[in-house]
């Protein structure tokens, strides 16, 4: 046979797969969707684990208000690789999505979108069916959003807060809640929005730079401290210091420190009283000149009497006296140690009102302008009427000085402006009746919360937390059912009347409640204590995170997962902003209901920042919708962005942090193609090799897969994301691609097929192609099952429909060997030493591949000796040809580099002496030659 001629890569065993090199993750990605769907993968991976443990994380809803933003697919593939990680390691995992279709933010879209205000609303009814309608839009479009992210879930059944179900769960929580003695309506102080004319929650206020004005003002004195009797009549005034002027026509008192001193400042010929601690500050303020005269302990203040600074224009029945009062909290850090008390506005001012005895005064509408109580300023906006409140205190020489401050003040959440305290009658939860507090400090102490910090977080605002406004002034949500006497304006309590409204909306939803008249919704003859049989109806409707913090309710305990006990949920992630949101308000329902938290673990992810470190608003022009990247690269690369960043803080986005996925992704994309394409004709069956047949190298690899596998899941089973996907992609990259894979091309592509060193590098292959795909899936999702098909029609067609179908891999103890991964570890070692000296060698020209070298080790250690002797150099180095040397006066380690001796074989491009020694073979070398022999005729 002449060989001069033949082409010798047609004779060895080149990967063949399918499997491109190319992800073409935009054109592949819908069809596996659909694909998905079709087979109704979720409700097999169900199927599949009914009866493992359950876990539970409960999905926290996004607003329907708009597409979905760069913060909530972080989010949402975060949650999915929750699921899909405890799903493959076992555990039954249903996940509900939910959805807060109620509220400020959908009812303020849609009024933005009819060109309207909240005053123009005539038709409640009508207006509510716009709004579901709005928020039913906006729900499928994110829902379709989510699904494009490859996030698995109960997308057909999701949680829907405005739906008929959800509205009755709420209103059941609220009515227990009410039997309980948690709720109670009262007049409080409370933040409020003149935009949007309605009560705020704690965590609906967010605090912004705000520009005010900053006054210092004197209360003239009626009575006077014995010290200024002879001198002071009519000359004597304390001195208050506010950054809110219009606050000014609600005063009912100033308080002082009783403990503290006061100096008598006489100055221009009137004496002002501050705390001594403060008098130079003041002067310095106010560049006033004064003489200091007496000082006089705060409880000689206590008691004195004033005239408010405004008398004169306010209306005659509000020109009284106003006291001076002793607190505990008057600021000596600032101001003048005199506190102006408004218990209509401020939330100290008001328990300070309420234990005093003093009028909860308050003379601003909903609107923000002030009614009549307030005199000259009656019609004007409330930061309106700063100017002209300093203006009229000017004019009759109170005011003593003026200028402008920064500073940081409380702002609406939605609307974005500044908002005020307000005293009115309101719906609270009270948290320190019968202990709340209490058991929701203990029951934080009892969760797990990662980052860590988020337990005192937690604790933080639970001690200082205010009791939970409920109602708000709104139309779209759930209603407060409640009727009012209107004879003496009680609330009618009765219980059954509560449960018939309850059933009713269970059964048709609660739009009837703002459609059919209270005559109606009342059982005949029904009678209020006093007597009266003439109601009305609550108008507010419930704050929207109480909606969403008794989601629990119905999804956990609703039926919503299935069959079983769901309560309560493993874990609830959401952003680090729920501390003050949704996790607070799930957990005082929850305790307050069921004396326990609905979470095991709360785990809290950062804000997505640009690459410069800032947050990412529309305006700025630097939001990144997930659609474009989506359209650009393909979820995969923005499931992998997620996968890899670090989540407990604020995580960067932007091309460049993407360059770094992208990269990552096509080496792991080439490990797999690698791994298919070199098992193509392997058929575990039929080709396996038994553990004790395996080469040791192979061992070896299968050693380090069985530490990664491990790792993963130690990682996966903590949240770890980030460390998983390092170490899934280390593996690709360190192991396999930069040693492994390499030393095989020789037995994979010219050993005879059912060589046995061939067949035990395939085997080991095969265990770690389907690990990986099992191991990477959570993140990996489309990539991971693409590879999967392709195994299970190339290679193993005895493999599930899908990779989330298959179980973690979990191996023999005795396949991570730590003697195994020791010993190689010295061995790597010195083949790092190996590449070393052969590129010292290529760089001066002598070799060019490693192939075309051969080295001598050599040492002066016997131990070493036996070690080196031991090891398959060729193989683990890349060379053609190896030997070990004992030399006495050698170091312990010395590398020689040499061109290897005879000729490059054409075929597996090793230098040997043997080429031709086999006649029927000239061109190749004699084991090329014995395996062109063996080959398939």
């Amino acid at each position: 046979m002449t060989t001069q001629n033949t082409d010798y890569s047609k004779t060895v065993f080149l990967p063949n797969t399918s499997f491109s090199m190319r992800g073409d993750l935009t054109k592949k990605e819908p069809g596996m969707l659909a694909d998905w769907e079709k087979m109704d993968l979720y409700g097999k991976m169900l199927a599949k684990r009914r009866n493992a443990k359950p876990f539970i994380l409960h999905d926290g809803p996004p607003y329907a208000n708009g597409p979905i933003h760069i913060g909530t697919a972080l989010n949402k593939i975060l949650k999915d690789m929750v699921v899909k990680s405890h799903a493959i390691m076992g555990f039954h995992t249903p996940y509900v999505p939910g959805w807060d279709c109620h509220g400020l933010p959908i009812e303020q879209a849609l009024l933005k979108e009819m060109k309207m205000g909240k005053r123009h609303i005539d038709d409640i009814p009508a207006f509510r069916q716009k709004a579901r309608d709005f928020a039913g839009r906006f729900l499928d479009i994110q829902r379709e959003g989510f699904k494009r992210l490859g996030v698995l879930g109960a997308w057909a059944a999701p949680y829907i807060t405005m739906s008929k179900e959800y509205e009755g769960t709420v209103i059941k929580a609220f009515r227990e809640l009410l039997e309980k003695g948690h709720i109670h309506r009262d007049k409080k102080t409370i933040y409020w929005c003149v935009t949007c004319e309605t009560a705020l929650a704690d965590a609906e206020v967010e605090y912004h730079d705000h520009t005010s004005p900053s006054i210092y003002v004197r209360f003239p004195l009626d009575t006077l401290p014995e010290e200024l009797a002879a001198v002071g009549k009519n000359r004597s005034s304390i001195v208050i210091w506010t950054t809110t002027p219009w606050t000014l026509p609600s005063n009912m008192a100033a308080a002082v420190a009783r403990d503290e001193d006061y100096r008598v400042l006489e100055t221009g010929g009137q004496y002002l009283i501050v705390a001594d601690k403060l008098a130079d500050a003041f002067l310095a303020a106010t560049g006033l000149e004064a003489v200091k005269g007496a000082v006089l302990p705060g409880e000689k203040l206590v008691g004195l009497q004033y005239t408010h600074c405004l008398s004169a224009h306010l209306p005659e029945a509000r020109r009284f006296a106003r006291p001076v009062i002793a607190t505990d909290f008057v600021d000596m850090s600032t101001g003048t140690g005199v506190v102006h008390i408004a218990p209509g506005h401020g939330e100290e001012d008001f328990h300070a009102g309420k234990k005093h005895g003093l009028d909860i005064f308050c003379p601003v509408k909903a609107d923000g302008t002030f009614n009549a109580d307030a005199g000259v300023f009656e019609g004007m906006k409330v930061f309106a009427s700063n100017d002209k409140v300093a203006e009229t205190l000017k004019a009759d020489g109170n005011l003593l000085a003026l200028k402008k401050i920064e500073h940081s003040y409380p702002h609406c959440w939605r609307c974005k402006q500044p908002v005020i305290f307000r005293a009115t009658e309101q719906w609270f939860l009270k948290v320190d009746l019968d202990g709340l507090r209490e058991k929701l400090l203990k029951a934080a102490d009892g969760v797990r919360w990662l980052p860590a910090a988020g337990h005192e977080r937690m604790a933080g605002m639970l001690k200082t937390r205010p009791d939970w406004c409920l109602s708000r002034q709104r139309y779209w949500g759930t209603p407060i059912i409640a009727v009012y006497c209107k004879e003496c304006g009680k609330v009618h309590e009765d219980n059954a009347f509560l449960r018939a409204m309850e059933e009713r909306v269970f059964k048709e939803g609660s739009d009837f409640w703002f459609s059919e008249p209270v005559e109606k919704l009342m059982q005949p003859g029904a009678k209020c204590a006093c007597g009266g049989t003439v109601f009305t109806k609550e108008k507010d409707i419930m704050d929207v995170w109480l909606d969403s913090g008794v989601s629990w309710y119905a999804v956990l305990e609703g039926g919503m997962l299935g069959p079983g006990k769901f309560f309560p949920a493993d874990v609830y992630l959401e952003g680090s902003d729920q501390h003050r949101g949704w996790f607070q308000t799930s957990l005082i329902p929850a305790v307050a209901l069921r004396g326990e938290p609905p979470f095991k673990t709360v785990l809290t992810h950062g804000m997505v920042l640009d690459e410069k470190g800032r947050a990412m608003h529309k305006s700025a022009g630097n939001a990144i919708d997930p659609a474009d990247i989506t359209n650009k690269y393909g979820a995969e690369i923005l499931r992998l962005w997620a996968g890899l960043c670090d989540y407990s803080e604020d995580v960067r986005i932007s091309e460049k942090v993407l360059a770094g996925a992208i990269d990552t992704y096509r080496k792991i994309r080439n490990t797999l193609r690698y791994l298919l394409g070199n098992l193509a004709d392997f058929k575990p069956a039929q080709h396996r090799v038994p553990d004790d047949k395996l080469l040791e190298v192979d061992r070896y690899m299968r050693a380090r897969l069985a530490v990664t596998v491990a790792a993963v899941e130690k990682h996966y089973a903590g949240f770890q994301f980030r460390q998983a996907v390092r170490a899934i992609a280390d593996f690709c990259i360190l192991d396999l691609s930069a040693f492994y894979l390499d030393s095989l091309k020789d037995r994979l592509y010219t050993f005879s097929p059912d060589a046995p060193e061939r067949r035990s590098a395939q085997t080991v292959l095969h265990d770690i192609l389907t690990a990986l795909l099992k191991m990477m899936a959570p993140v990996l999702s489309f990539t991971a099952e693409e590879a999967w098909k392709t195994a299970k029609a190339e290679i193993d067609p005895s493999l599930e429909d899908s990779v989330f179908l298959s179980d973690y891999p979990r191996y023999d103890a005795a396949w991570a060997d730590p003697a195994l991964l020791e010993r190689w570890e010295g061995i790597m070692a010195v083949r790092e030493i190996i590449t070393k000296a052969i590129e010292e060698k290529r760089q001066a020209g002598d070799v060019g591949s490693s192939l075309e070298a051969r080295i001598i080790l050599r040492t002066s250690k016997e131990d070493k000796k036996k070690f080196l002797e031991s090891a398959p150099w060729p193989q683990v180095a890349i060379v053609s040809a190896a030997a070990v040397e004992f030399d006495p006066a050698a170091p312990e380690l010395e590398v020689k580099v040499f061109k290897a001796e005879g000729d490059k074989c054409p075929r597996c491009w090793q230098w040997k002496r043997d080429i031709g020694a086999v006649p029927a073979h000239a061109g190749v070398c004699g084991r090329c030659a014995a395996a062109l022999e063996a080959a398939p005729k």
